[in-house]
């Protein structure tokens, strides 16, 4: 098992995403640590929703680089010519990817080619990149990426495998309390720090008082039925709760869950 100098910041920096009421990833905290855990002078996050597109490069300015010639390049370029986003169109496989490892039958060698010459015009030589993508799918896309100049060694390709799945699981905290949030409103990151709640409890609660049983709030969340249950015995604590029905009244008392509508 590879381990790094930067085992313990990745630690604190779990620990401390966890801790918080995240509803959006603080994207450069994440690059700037994988950056320096693969010895990579960049990164960036990419994310697409529907239409919107939101791309944060670390550092910025890396080189001179032009945001708004990234961005261009992005749109114009890459769903051709990128040999990563190749390769996840190809094949549908998540896994974290360098582009030395992609192969020739979906990006040709004379591709490659021209993308290490648009690498040196656009992204400042960086060629050698590795793709850590947390969501793939016809309209949502959040990926992280590191590049550098040298190719990256199969421990190093694990190792990225590993913190994959540790970002993906807080990739779905993350978008499970934004869609809370969406739900209750701009006090709901209010209610729930003054009622000590996690990001995780806050999205079974949700899914509780929409009548969602154990079960099927953990097929939700991709976790155990004894995740949840945990999860759960937590709520009730912390809202002076026996059931699942005082639970929910109490949630919506203090702003943690919506008002019921009234007919």
């Amino acid at each position: 098992m590879l381990t790094t100098p930067h085992d313990n910041a990745w630690l604190d920096l779990v620990a401390d995403l966890v801790a918080r009421p995240l509803t959006a990833w603080p994207a450069e905290e994440v690059v700037e640590l994988l950056a320096g855990t693969f010895d990579a002078p960049a990164g960036s996050y990419y994310g697409q929703d529907g239409d919107v597109i939101e791309q944060r490069p670390w550092p910025a300015g890396f080189r001179g680089t032009d945001p708004a010639e990234i961005e261009r390049w992005t749109i114009e370029h890459a769903p051709r010519e990128h040999p990563l986003l190749r390769w996840y169109l190809a094949s549908g496989d998540p896994l974290a990817m360098q582009v030395a490892d992609v192969p020739t039958t979906v990006a040709s060698v004379g591709l490659q080619d021209q993308w290490r010459s648009l690498c040196q015009e656009y992204l400042g030589g960086v060629s050698s990149q590795m793709a850590l993508p947390l969501c793939l799918g016809p309209t949502a896309n959040r990926t992280f990426l590191v590049g550098r100049e040298d190719d990256y060694t199969a421990q190093e390709v694990a190792l990225a495998r590993r913190l994959q799945r540790l970002l993906t699981g807080l990739d779905r905290q993350i978008a499970c309390y934004s869609r809370w949030v969406h739900l209750v409103g701009p006090c709901a990151l209010e209610a729930a720090s003054a009622g000590e709640l996690t990001p995780r409890e806050s999205s079974v609660l949700a899914l509780l008082a929409s009548g969602y049983t154990a079960r099927a709030i953990a097929r939700r969340l991709h976790v155990g039925e004894r995740t949840v249950q945990k999860h759960l015995q937590r709520i009730y604590r912390k809202l002076g709760a026996g059931d699942r029905l005082v639970a929910v009244q109490r949630a919506q008392l203090i702003g943690l869950l919506p008002a019921p509508t009234r007919t």
